[in-house]
């Protein structure tokens, strides 16, 4: 992909953040085939950590080694006519350095957006500290400038996911390391675990940044999360699982059965 082309999915990319009462719904991709398929009606295609370790072979954590991730990102990004956005987990590494090379990677390979989480460090779920969480956005933007590409970074914060503590403790965290990280040049607020409707209004009403919201059980439906300014929404690992599970009764039909199946007749 040329630099003008990227930088233009990753102006257009920022832009899906910016619309009242319509968030972006990100349906989340694990390979290149999951990533043409969704592009075929989404604006834009990004990745979930979990479901592209598991199609390699991996646990979640930074288990995939990085060079089959930048290599999955430039195939992705050669195959879809739309903006990819990467997880790239906590960075790839505990330093800032190592989150700097981690992005410049997957920007030569044509990301226009990454997550970045603060709850990896040294391969263990763990809060990090907010201050060396945002030295990693800081150099990843400078990173970013280098490569002449307004990237999108999208801060991933665990205080839910990891019970920090009490759901308003949880909550005041997140708002917390949601400053700090965007003084450190974040572009967006990522908080898997918040599921409250209240509780996420008023995240959205203590920070400047859009704020991403991921789909688990008892999150509220779309139109509500939109009502209360929620501008990203993310499926994460779901689509995967899902996918898998059909995949595994109908295998499990086939053999039961030795009947093909509705849908898997050879000229269906």
């Amino acid at each position: 992909m040329d630099a003008t082309t990227q930088q233009q999915y990753a102006e257009a990319f920022h832009a899906l953040h910016s619309k009242d009462d319509d968030p972006l719904v990100l349906f989340n991709a694990w390979d290149v085939a999951t990533a043409k398929a969704i592009a075929k009606s989404s604006p834009a295609v990004a990745t979930s950590s979990g479901a592209v370790a598991a199609a390699l072979g991996y646990a979640d954590g930074e288990n995939a080694p990085l060079d089959m991730i930048e290599g999955l990102v430039s195939r992705m990004t050669a195959s879809v006519p739309v903006p990819v956005s990467i997880d790239l987990e906590a960075g790839y590494g505990d330093t800032a350095d190592a989150a700097a090379n981690s992005a410049a990677s997957v920007l030569k390979a044509g990301a226009i957006g990454i997550n970045i989480e603060d709850g990896l460090l040294g391969g263990k779920r763990q809060l990090v500290d907010p201050e060396q969480h945002a030295a990693k956005i800081r150099v990843v933007r400078d990173a970013a400038q280098k490569a002449g590409i307004h990237l999108f970074i999208n801060a991933r914060t665990d205080p839910f996911l990891l019970k920090f503590g009490s759901p308003e403790e949880c909550l005041d965290e997140a708002a917390s390391r949601a400053k700090v990280y965007a003084e450190a040049g974040a572009d967006g607020i990522f908080v898997p675990g918040l599921t409250d409707l209240a509780l996420i209004e008023r995240l959205v009403q203590l920070t400047l940044l859009p704020v991403n919201i991921m789909v688990t059980r008892g999150v509220p439906e779309i139109g509500e999360l939109a009502r209360v300014g929620v501008r990203r929404i993310s499926l994460g690992p779901w689509p995967m699982m899902a996918a898998m599970r059909v995949i595994g009764e109908a295998a499990a039909a086939v053999t039961s059965s030795k009947q093909y199946g509705t849908f898997l007749q050879p000229n269906g």
